[in-house]
């Protein structure tokens, strides 16, 4: 009760929620149908709007994202090059400053392995360069350009002298020196400079560097190399590509970052072992042009589906709301009275059953209008039909006669019994005393079935306690209750049942009564089991097929003294135990009365089996 009680209380909080909120909505809303389609539309409109604008705005960020990480993998990439470049030619000067032919070879020897190692890398386009310092003064002995060959290396180019003094002072013969790049003829070179392994002496390997080197050959795509300070390290490298201080700062620092100025977008990324950055970068415009086309793209989107709800809008306006209109102006002349207004359409949709509905309606009424005096009428009869059956029912409450007959009959013969040992003056006392004792139980049974047919008749019946009964033994007492004449009884089987047992008694009886009454005293009733329950049976002419359906009816009887009662007590009691009463129709021997759902589901269903269902069950 309580959970049903808070549902209560909540729905009723919600309904005066959506009151108040209904109540802040404008009249020309909450009652024109136009303006709510209107307005949904708008909000379906809108919601297209701001989904279509957050989407774009989701694919913009990963567009310039997507981007800017493609930046910063060329930079790496490029980075990971010039770093292996850089490695490469460093191993390569190491390796041939270790020849031995400096310290035992010739000039001519000496310029020929540097001819050989400068023609083993020719595609390079690399020179290579062999100074010794003899009494302190550094002179190039051997070179693959003869031309240099007695000259001081600051003559020839003064950007070797700073890596020569670093290598020829370094302890380590693996050290290698390099210059920083310096114009050479038309292009640019680097000096990579290494110890000789024996002697005093350094190798000078004079390499072409080029800006194509340092390009990612990508469409759009510009790559510098700078210093540290962030300066070009080829002049003409940066081309448009404006150049970031926070960005070379961040190179300078380990990381990899992108900067966008000034309409273009750059990534700066480090050169490990170096303290060069390198710089990627290309237009904003050429980045982005997905994100142009991917925004327009959107626009379309959203404007066609605008345009299509206002078409929506406007076909759902035509074919809906104006037909609406029309049968609401049509439907209020009803109201005032007017059946003869026109509900003629040629639409074969839902609006024309629609209209085809209200027409048929408008002729209903019509015939309404004129059947209503007949109802009432026929509603009045059946209230005088009904308060007759009702007296009927009370006369059959009040009448004792059926059920009181057998314990009236029994009491009557042991008065007459009693009367004629109370006449003899040898009759044994314990005799008298039997004889008023089955007076008492006739008296007892005679107020018990005025109770029951009371109950039974104005307040219905009902079973408050039950018990385990033996049926064989509740069979055995309800025959030795009645006046059963010659009649017998037989029992095919037996099994304890959950009943009242003075209900169950009594209907038992009414039973074998009715067997006795309507077959007569030679009769021969059998108490039998079946699936779910137990049965009743004769061996009679049986039930009318026809009167199958009304014998448990309060008043049906087949004879004169009767009153009707019997059989309708019977179902009662049936009921009020929650078993099911009917006549079997295929019982070729007589009536049968068989009371189902007696023991419970647990035992084998009774459907399937060759009886059929005589009449209704209490669950109907």
């Amino acid at each position: 009760m309580t959970g049903g009680g808070d549902e209560t209380a909540a729905s009723s909080q919600r309904d005066g929620v959506t009151e108040r909120l209904r109540g802040l909505m404008p009249a020309v809303y909450t009652r024109n149908y136009a303006a709510k389609v209107a307005v949904a539309l708008a909000v379906i409109a809108v919601i297209l709007a701001a989904v279509g604008f957050v989407s774009y705005l989701q694919v913009q960020d990963r567009v310039v994202s997507d981007a800017a990480a493609d930046l910063e993998a060329s930079a790496t990439y490029q980075a990971s090059a010039i770093e292996q470049w850089r490695a490469t030619t460093e191993a390569d000067a190491v390796t041939i400053a270790a020849a031995q032919v400096y310290d035992t070879g010739t000039v001519a020897e000496i310029r020929q392995y540097l001819a050989s190692a400068a023609t083993a890398e020719a595609s390079q386009g690399r020179s290579l360069h062999y100074v010794s310092t003899v009494e302190g003064t550094r002179t190039i002995v051997a070179s693959t350009e003869t031309a240099f060959e007695g000259q001081s290396p600051s003559a020839v180019e003064p950007a070797w002298e700073s890596p020569l003094a670093t290598a020829m002072d370094a302890a380590d013969t693996g050290t290698v020196a390099t210059s920083t790049p310096y114009a050479d003829g038309d292009g640019a070179s680097m000096a990579f400079v290494a110890p000789v392994s024996t002697g005093d002496g350094a190798i000078v390997l004079v390499v072409p560097v080029s800006s194509a080197r340092f390009q990612d050959g990508r469409d759009g795509f510009e790559t510098a190399l700078l210093t540290e300070d962030g300066e070009p390290l080829i002049g003409e490298q940066t081309g448009s590509q404006p150049i970031s201080q926070d960005g070379v700062e961040a190179a300078t620092e380990g990381r990899t970052t992108t900067v966008e100025t000034e309409g273009r977008v750059a990534a700066y990324t480090p050169v490990n072992g170096t303290s060069w950055v390198v710089m990627t970068g290309g237009e904003t415009q050429s980045l982005y042009e997905t994100n142009r086309a991917i925004r327009w793209g959107f626009v379309a989107v959203i404007g066609t589906a605008v345009l299509s709800l206002a078409v929506a809008g406007y076909l759902l306006g035509r074919h809906t709301i104006r037909p609406l209109l029309r049968l609401r102006d049509r439907t209020q002349a009803m109201e005032q009275g007017d059946l003869g207004v026109d509900l003629s359409t040629n639409r074969q949709d839902e609006f024309g059953r629609l209209y085809d509905s209200f027409g048929n309606m408008r002729d209903t009424l019509r015939s309404q209008i004129q059947q209503a005096q007949a109802a009432r009428e026929e509603a009045e009869r059946s209230s005088r039909e009904l308060e007759r059956q009702n007296e009927r029912l009370d006369e059959f409450a009040s009448t004792l006669s059926h059920d009181l007959r057998n314990p009236l009959t029994v009491a009557r013969g042991h008065v007459e019994l009693l009367g004629m040992q109370l006449s003899d003056p040898g009759a044994d006392p314990d005799d008298l005393q039997t004889h008023i004792e089955k007076l008492e139980d006739a008296h007892d049974r005679i107020e018990s079935i005025i109770d029951d047919v009371l109950t039974l008749t104005r307040k219905g019946a009902s079973v408050e306690e039950t018990a385990p009964v033996p049926l064989e033994v509740v069979v055995t007492e309800a025959w030795e209750n009645i006046d059963n004449k010659h009649a017998s009884i037989e029992l095919d089987g037996s099994r304890t049942i959950e009943a009242d047992r003075t209900r169950l008694l009594r209907a038992l009886e009414n039973l074998f009564r009715n067997a006795i009454d309507h077959v007569g005293p030679e009769v021969t009733v059998t108490v039998g089991l079946t699936d779910h329950g137990f049965y009743v049976a004769d061996d009679g002419p049986g039930i009318p097929t026809e009167e199958v359906d009304d014998i448990f009816e309060y008043g049906h009887t087949t004879s004169e003294d009767g009153t009707g009662l019997g059989l309708s007590i019977v179902k009662t009691i049936a009921e009020a135990h929650g078993w099911r009463l009917y006549v079997d129709t295929t019982y070729p021997d007589g009536a049968m009365f068989v009371f189902a759902d007696v023991f419970g589901d647990d035992e084998p269903d009774w459907y399937g089996t060759e009886f059929e269902w005589g009449s209704s069950s209490a669950d109907d």
